[in-house]
């Protein structure tokens, strides 16, 4: 194909194709072979060492064995019946009653594709904590919103700020995208009567609720406030074996209104006709009497690696660092000392062996902030842990200035 003709491609696009333009992680991928053995800290992933092997090959020779030929057939737009009954189960451990009310997607990050694309229309408000979810960011910006960040505090979303908005600016948000609990990137869990403020401020306006909860259940010293879909059934619920299982099978599911819930499948049906029949038996056979004893195994191997990070940060960071001591997930955000930003610190850090995701990344580009960095301890051992953090010490202080050994 010609230049010319490879232009006039691009000239043809649709406009939210510009959200596609540029990925989140360019500006991280040249910086990690600065080092030859450097320490990444970007990883939302679980631990390798977590992941169930030998059930998922003992799961998927069981369902070929088994397998009739009609079942690799187009069908089951919702899911594979036993796997929706074992979600619907387990959710009640975290106050949900999801009734008929589930669909299975491809990991969670379906589900935020599809709200967005039954409720936005470009120049559609949309909340979202500030900071937030990158994937959400990516998901929802190809439907052109118009972004509310709104600040948090140690209970989470500011909701009176929300409601400071729509009496000032007379726009009422379509929808609002929150991870109540231990959130991602920042670690914080949002309060119960905080969650019950936002849902009733949503309730009063109309405006939906996409509750996303992938780390729910990795908590560390007690189970969190109950989700908020348990407190409201007009809240839309996204769960995900990612965190808990392994995040490459991409098995998640969604809880929705029953108001909604046809359009969502419909949905879905026409994004991918229907999810790969095989793997939700898999998934079905690998988690059934096993991912409870799995996920209480997980939460002190996690609280483990969580101790050694904040241990580090105690011991390595200059003054004037700070950092949310989260009680569950898999991150640590950190404020860097006055003056600091993470974007200009990511070469130094990764000349030193250590590399993280930039806070930047995780605002919408008009409400970027970047004074703070985001820490995984998900996917590191304590003692690598130990050293990478010695050496973001080591690069947070030559950035400053200061005089290193």
């Amino acid at each position: 194909m010609s230049v010319d003709a490879s232009t006039r491609l691009i000239d043809r696009l649709a406009r939210r194709s510009a959200s596609y333009a540029d990925s989140p992680w360019a500006a991280i991928d040249p910086h990690l072979s600065a080092h030859p053995d450097l320490i990444y800290f970007g990883s939302g992933a679980p631990a390798a060492e977590l992941y169930p092997m030998a059930r998922f090959a003992w799961a998927a020779g069981e369902v070929w064995e088994r397998l009739d030929p009609r079942e690799l057939d187009y069908g089951e737009l919702a899911g594979y019946p036993p796997l929706r009954e074992l979600i619907v189960k387990r959710m009640v451990g975290l106050g949900i009653d999801a009734g008929d009310e589930v669909m299975i997607t491809s990991g969670s990050q379906q589900g935020i594709d599809f709200v967005a694309k039954l409720f936005l229309d470009p120049g559609d408000v949309v909340v979202v904590e500030a900071p937030t979810y990158i994937g959400a960011l990516q998901a929802l910006d190809g439907y052109e919103p118009d972004y509310w960040s709104v600040p948090m505090d140690d209970e989470g979303i500011d909701v009176r700020e929300i409601r400071r908005r729509i009496a000032t600016t007379g726009r009422v948000p379509k929808l609002a995208y929150v991870i109540p609990t231990y959130q991602n990137p920042t670690g914080r869990t949002m309060s119960l009567d905080r969650r019950t403020a936002l849902i009733d401020l949503c309730a009063e306006h109309g405006i939906a609720i996409l509750e996303d909860d992938p780390y729910g259940e990795m908590w560390y010293r007690e189970p969190p406030p109950v989700a908020m879909r348990g407190l409201s059934a007009d809240v839309i619920y996204l769960g995900t074996f990612s965190k808990t299982m392994a995040p490459g099978v991409r098995v998640g599911w969604m809880v929705a209104p029953a108001a909604i819930y046809d359009r969502l499948l419909l949905a879905k049906e026409a994004t991918d006709i229907n999810a790969a029949r095989p793997m939700m038996r898999e998934m079905y056979l690998s988690a059934d009497g096993f991912i409870d004893g799995h996920v209480a195994e997980a939460r002190p191997f996690y609280r483990r690696r969580r101790d050694a990070l904040l241990r580090a940060l105690r011991e390595h960071m200059p003054p004037g660092t700070t950092w949310i001591e989260p009680d569950g997930g898999f991150f640590v955000w950190v404020t860097l000392p006055v003056g600091l930003t993470a974007m200009d610190l990511l070469p130094i850090a990764a000349r030193h062996g250590a590399g993280f995701l930039p806070g930047c990344l995780f605002y919408p580009p008009a409400d970027a902030v970047d004074d703070s960095l985001r820490l995984s301890f998900s996917s590191l051992t304590e003692e690598r842990i130990e050293i990478g953090i010695e050496r973001l010490g080591r690069a947070i202080a030559e950035a400053l200035g200061e005089r290193v050994s």
